[in-house]
């Protein structure tokens, strides 16, 4: 999420006509430890009907990029009440490519240690580098660069409303997957990924392909806010699979459970709120797809934003995978200039996870925690700025840094 995509969905929903069409552009920034200072636009269009909340139909066009050579583009139409059925539709095509994924090797291979920076200097020495050469080297030599266009497809069936309310999820995603650029096709010369996995074949495939997933599941939400809770809870159950029969290059499967509770310590003032997900899967998985949890709510774990704050993006990769995380949640400040409310408080989180290359290697599992601090400002009820500050001593204490929109969940 950018800092732009909710506040045009909050401007839509709170000015929404009974009929008509909106549209609005804004600029989309943001910043993270793993990716860089991002920036681009987000275009956003929304039909309204018969009063619906937050739209019939809404449709946006993002053009975004980062400091690091990260491109995330896409487009999203997202339908509710399809066809007058307690049905919603969101289908999302995009681009990505990055040049920075981190790659710290999987669980139970021993990589990314304390002797990590030495063994890229061996690396380098081996080769011979020097100079801007071997500089270049050393700061590639724990990177993975790919890219993946992709579409997914997702729909929600309400079978009962608010409170308790349920949900039947199902949908699809395909990622075609391919290290490199489309311009230079292959992985860094030399890194551990290209040198340690892609060439003696430790990879599936090469990672190069197409990932056909389905997915389907339920969903249980109970939460008295979406954007920010006080209240309540929110789980899902899901399973995924991938095979010959969706046209995928590999044949494996998946099983998520993420149960999310939030409670009110100090009315007003200071809110709980923690998420415990399980997410493993079986057969053969390209990289990318090791690194993702989720089904309602897909990302990677465990490290970076959302799944591990503290320790880099795609700091531990196995098939299972167990996250814990826990959020205080206080508010210190509240304004409210004209018509407008506007909150600031503050965040204190732990998140914890555990990652094993398979449930048959339990043993060779590896985990790590960070700590942290972050401040938020919420406008509105629904449009919330957050600004976290993650340590864990897995990275030494090194201080990630990351600026968004919402709550990570």
């Amino acid at each position: 999420m950018l800092l732009a995509a909710t506040l045009s969905a909050s401007a839509a929903e709170d000015d929404a006509p009974e009929d008509g069409f909106g549209m609005g552009a804004l600029p989309a920034l943001n910043y993270n430890s793993d990716e860089g200072f991002g920036y681009g636009v987000i275009g956003t269009g929304y039909w309204y009907r018969d009063g619906l909340r937050p739209y019939k139909y809404g449709l946006t066009v993002r053009v975004f990029l980062t400091t690091k050579n990260v491109h995330a583009h896409m487009v999203r139409l997202d339908a509710l009440d399809v066809a007058d059925l307690p049905l919603r539709i969101t289908a999302q095509a995009g681009y990505y490519s990055t040049l920075a994924a981190n790659f710290c090797g999987y669980v139970g291979d021993g990589h990314c240690g304390a002797d990590s920076a030495q063994i890229a200097e061996s690396a380098a020495d081996a080769r011979g580098l020097s100079g801007a050469q071997r500089e270049d080297f050393l700061r590639r030599y724990y990177l993975l660069r790919y890219t993946e266009p992709y579409l997914n497809i997702q729909t929600r069936t309400r079978i009962k409303d608010l409170p308790h309310k349920v949900e039947v999820m199902a949908g699809y995603r395909g990622s075609y997957y391919f290290p490199g650029t489309p311009s230079e096709q292959e992985s860094w010369q030399g890194s551990l990924y290209d040198s340690e996995y892609l060439e003696p074949g430790l990879v599936s495939e090469d990672d190069t392909g197409f990932s056909s997933v389905l997915q389907a599941g339920m969903v249980f939400d109970n939460r008295d806010n979406e954007p920010a809770p006080n209240s309540g809870y929110w789980s899902e159950v899901s399973v995924r699979g991938a095979g010959a029969f969706t046209g995928s290059t590999w044949t494996f499967g998946g099983v998520n459970l993420t149960h999310r509770q939030y409670q009110t310590l100090i009315d007003n003032w200071l809110v709980s709120a923690s998420r415990g997900v399980f997410d493993t899967t079986f057969g053969e998985l390209p990289t990318q797809e090791l690194v993702r949890m989720g089904g309602l709510v897909d990302y990677s774990a465990v490290g970076g934003q959302y799944g591990g704050r503290g320790l880099r993006a795609w700091r531990l990769i196995g098939k299972s995978k167990l996250l814990l995380q826990e959020e205080l949640r206080l508010t210190f400040a509240r304004f409210t200039p004209g018509s407008q409310s506007i909150n600031l408080g503050s965040t204190f989180f732990g998140d914890y996870g555990v990652v094993a290359p398979s449930m048959q290697e339990l043993s060779l599992a590896e985990s790590g925690y960070g700590v942290g601090a972050g401040l938020r400002v919420t406008w509105n009820t629904n449009f919330i700025v957050r600004v976290d500050a993650g340590f864990s001593p897995v990275e030494n204490w090194a201080n990630k840094l990351y600026i968004n929109l919402d709550h990570i969940f």
